[in-house]
């Protein structure tokens, strides 16, 4: 077993799957590195190592070169990438040749048209590297434009902290919205009046929820996805989206959850009641196949 999962950068939002993935693939991996950053909200393991990773990026770049230098004298074989940067990986490359290793990297939002130079250096990365992404417009992205691989997996539906977002209730319909307190400013929501703002929210109140409205950019989420949608689906509430790619995408893989942002549609929601007894199914298979394309990939 010679491979390795890994993610240095290890961004806090992300902890929920990390702690799936690791849960769920464990005795994939000789070793797992993971940023120390999080290291309070891991499960340890014996094979798990947390790196003390720099915030300088010419002085964090060498410390992933060294890491690198260490797999290859391990002669590691596999390489999963929980997260990671274009640019470093775009550096290594001059130092060390990544053909070494099969390399599997995670897109979440790396793939932002927004930011063109990081955006258009991925085209550019090591040809095997294997991208795994959630949607198919990223999919359609990287095999086509960029000519690189790319596989979609499913995103786990799994639950997370909610303490650090707002309420808003809307008395005329009688429910009551979640949205991040960054959006509230926004004025998106077409029910945008006789709303009553609930300053923090924790796992307690979610109950008192019947749906979750997601004012995403298009432009920024044509080649992403929103976790989300899928933690609200974790919480059996209903997933209120503009019309978008992300909402067209979403609503054939999950049609009683997903919800277009139209007053009329709206009036509906708490008569609506999902089962989700499917969702262990659901992240079990995704699981089944992870390993199929990656662990079983010679």
């Amino acid at each position: 077993m010679r491979s390795v999962l890994i993610d240095y950068l290890a961004p806090k939002g992300h902890i929920p799957i990390i702690n799936f993935y690791i849960k769920e693939l464990i005795n994939e991996f000789k070793l797992i590195y993971l940023n120390e950053n999080i290291n309070t909200k891991i499960k340890k393991t014996k094979n798990l190592f947390f790196l003390k990773i720099k915030k300088n990026f010419i002085l964090r770049f060498f410390q992933i070169l060294c890491l690198f230098k260490k797999f290859k004298k391990q002669k590691i074989k596999k390489i999963l990438m929980l997260s990671y940067e274009p640019y470093i990986m775009f550096l290594l490359s001059l130092f060390i040749n990544l053909s070494n290793f099969q390399i599997f990297v995670f897109e979440h939002d790396t793939l932002n048209p927004k930011n063109k130079f990081k955006f258009y250096l991925i085209r550019f990365l090591n040809k095997k590297i294997t991208h795994l992404v959630y949607q198919s417009e990223q999919k359609k992205l990287l095999k086509f434009k960029f000519k690189r691989k790319a596989i979609i997996t499913n995103h786990p539906i799994i639950k997370n902290s909610l303490n650090k977002y707002k309420i808003k209730k809307n008395l005329k319909y009688n429910f009551i919205i979640l949205a991040k307190s960054s959006n509230i400013k926004k004025n998106l929501f077409v029910l945008n009046q006789n709303i009553e703002i609930k300053e923090y929210i924790t796992n307690k109140d979610i109950a008192k929820i019947f749906a979750i409205y997601l004012p995403l950019d298009p432009i920024v989420y044509k080649y992403r996805i929103s976790s989300w949608v899928y933690m609200g689906i974790a919480y059996n509430k209903k997933i209120i989206l503009d019309y978008n790619s992300i909402y067209k995408f979403e609503k054939k893989r999950f049609p009683s959850y997903i919800i277009l942002n139209k007053p009329k549609n709206l009036e509906l929601i708490k008569l609506q009641k999902n089962n989700i007894n499917w969702i262990n199914k659901y992240n079990n298979t995704l699981i089944k196949k992870l390993r199929e394309c990656i662990i079983s990939k010679n």
